[in-house]
């Protein structure tokens, strides 16, 4: 499993809401942070300007483009700067039911869009996750570079609007795909840019890419700083400077940090034996493993089993 897939399998995708929207200017709509959500805009007709909280610089999104929050930043929705805005619950209240459009606004111009927000759930630090912007924006000529990114855009608008037996968990699937197929695509943007940084720029680089590689198809071998760069074919010193550099973290951590997300995902499969536990993950015996677990995600790993098994 190549890491991208390997960060992607550590997340799980949950409850995704959506619904076909038409506004009419004047309208302003504002949507507080949510931790752990996502939410994309897909304007079908019209345009509109969407402001991030993480990024203050407004995007202005016109039909057949996308622009999509990973970390679940608050933003504000307008068919002008100058409108002003209130909450969305304020507004609309509760999505409509599928194939219903939902409608707001003062009877003005029209843009419509589809509107989607689903959770992803993960614990311990997600690589992934971490490296991503507040907002990620694809234009028309990206999309279009993206055929079966823009192929999905299409169908999850078609979807969105329909109330056909099925629609749910198909709206549901195909939002999965598109943040898979967004990130993507946000990837191809990074190889562009050679001042970026980041994991998802580490994963394009030859060597420091090469050696993350073996971290996730290996965690549990006995890796050194030493033994990572001469596999990688650098030297320790520059091997060590380059991935702290685009990684923003020690190799050490890294391998610490991505061990554990293996443990959680053994343990989320049923394995609770401590001992087969920290050797799969590469540690000699139970305390250190359980040390480091600790360490890294706050509680022990009886404490954590114990929450998540506990009735909500």
């Amino acid at each position: 499993m190549d890491c991208l897939s390997d960060a992607l399998n550590n997340l799980r995708f949950q409850g995704t809401v959506y619904c076909l929207a038409e506004f009419s200017a004047p309208w302003g709509l504002r949507m507080e942070p949510r931790e752990g959500h996502v939410s994309f805009f897909l304007p079908v007709r019209g345009t509109c300007i969407v402001t991030f909280d993480e990024m203050p610089k407004p995007f202005i999104l016109a039909g057949g483009e996308l622009i999509l929050s990973p970390r679940g930043s608050g933003c504000t929705l307008q068919d002008s700067a100058t409108t002003p805005v209130i909450p969305i619950q304020e507004a609309v209240g509760l999505p409509p039911p599928r194939g219903a459009t939902l409608k707001y606004g003062g009877g003005g111009a029209t843009a419509s869009m589809v509107m989607g927000c689903f959770t992803l759930e993960a614990y311990g630090k997600n690589p992934l996750l971490s490296s991503l912007p507040g907002a990620i924006y694809l234009d028309n000529s990206q999309l279009q570079s993206e055929p079966w990114l823009e192929a999905t855009t299409r169908l999850l608008s078609a979807e969105a609007s329909s109330s056909r037996p099925g629609s749910d968990i198909l709206v549901g699937r195909l939002a999965d795909i598109l943040f898979i197929q967004t990130i993507r695509a946000f990837m191809s943007q990074l190889k562009g840019c050679p001042e970026s940084g980041g994991w998802l720029k580490a994963l394009s680089d030859p060597n420091i890419g090469a050696a993350l590689c073996l971290i996730h198809e290996q965690p549990e071998a006995p890796w050194t700083v030493q033994s990572l760069a001469a596999a990688v074919g650098m030297s320790r010193t520059s091997f060590a400077t380059k991935f702290t550099s685009l990684v923003s973290e020690t190799p050490i951590d890294y391998l610490t940090s991505w061990r554990m997300q293996k443990a959680l995902r053994l343990m989320s499969g049923g394995l609770d034996n401590m001992a087969d536990l920290a050797s799969a993950v590469g540690y000699s015996s139970e305390a250190a493993f359980s040390k480091a677990f600790k360490r890294e995600l706050g509680e022990s790993p009886g404490g954590l089993k114990r929450r998540l098994a506990a009735p909500v």
